[in-house]
């Protein structure tokens, strides 16, 4: 007997836009995502019902951008991890906790199919709270044996903080900025300062507000994970009170100018941006 329960909006047409990769749909009930691939090309993978990894399956790179007559539906990374869990529950995988919880899972779906009704509100949010549960630990059970996994977002790049925002016809700094109130100065110097450093270069760069000034200008690279900046940029706060660019200001002021801590995943993230400009000349 065809089971009902799970209901998708039918979507004309889908818009393919490498930018926006990685895309996420449900076609038919069946998690496909559309991923970029090293080389700059694109590629699908779609769950496997029966082993609950990914696989390559390319027809619907065809199928999807021109529908046809399919119902499926365009979703975000966290609905679509939903989705990847309810069919694996549907199919009683895994071992152990993960396969108890995807049997719960399961059979919320199945009362409400037999009962001819859809989930109720809180069916839905137990279904979610599940699935975050035992998303991670099917994903890990697929990594130790070589399988593929749930295609990740790629993460947003890093905003790159400009130590001026132009120059004049000599060549001199430009800034036009809102200054930093004083009781945020202190504060914000040590977020700057204190967010570790990324790249680094020996020695001091020229001071080009103070030409007859030792070289003091850190020649460094520091990142709080969303935001990268020159050490320039602090040296400036602090000996010529140059306010950095107000979003940074803002962000760093949100997190109550705490220092978070950063991993190897954003460091290396932070590093790849710096170094991109020179990549592509």
């Amino acid at each position: 007997m065809l089971r009902t329960d799970v209901f998708y909006q039918k979507v004309s047409v889908v818009t393919v836009v490498k930018r926006d990769i990685p895309q996420y749909f449900v076609y038919e009930r069946r998690p496909v995502a559309f991923v970029g691939t090293p080389g700059g090309g694109l590629t699908c993978l779609a769950l496997n019902t029966y082993g609950g990894e990914f696989r390559r399956e390319l027809r619907y790179l065809g199928m999807i951008p021109y529908n046809f007559g399919a119902d499926f539906e365009e979703v975000s990374f966290e609905e679509f991890v939903v989705a990847v869990e309810r069919s694996r529950a549907r199919n009683r995988l895994g071992e152990g906790t993960v396969k108890a919880l995807y049997e719960t899972m399961d059979a919320l779906e199945l009362t409400a199919y037999r009962e001819s009704r859809r989930l109720t509100a809180e069916e839905e949010a137990l279904i979610v709270s599940l699935s975050r549960r035992t998303h991670p630990l099917f994903e890990a059970y697929l990594s130790e044996r070589g399988l593929t996994g749930t295609p990740q977002p790629v993460p947003p790049a890093m905003a790159m903080a400009r130590v001026f925002d132009s120059t004049d016809a000599s060549g001199a700094p430009v800034v036009q900025r809102p200054p930093v109130p004083d009781d945020q100065r202190d504060p914000l110097l040590h977020y700057l300062e204190r967010a570790p450093i990324v790249l680094a270069a020996r020695g001091f760069g020229a001071d080009p507000l103070d030409p007859e000034r030792r070289d003091e200008v850190p020649l460094t690279y520091h990142t709080d994970g969303v935001w990268i900046w020159p050490g320039a940029v602090h040296y400036h706060l602090r000996v010529h009170g140059v306010p950095p660019e107000p979003d940074l200001v803002g962000y760093a002021r949100s997190r109550g100018f705490r220092v978070p801590e950063v991993d190897d995943e954003a460091r290396a993230r932070a590093i790849e941006s710096i170094n991109r400009p020179a990549d592509r000349s």
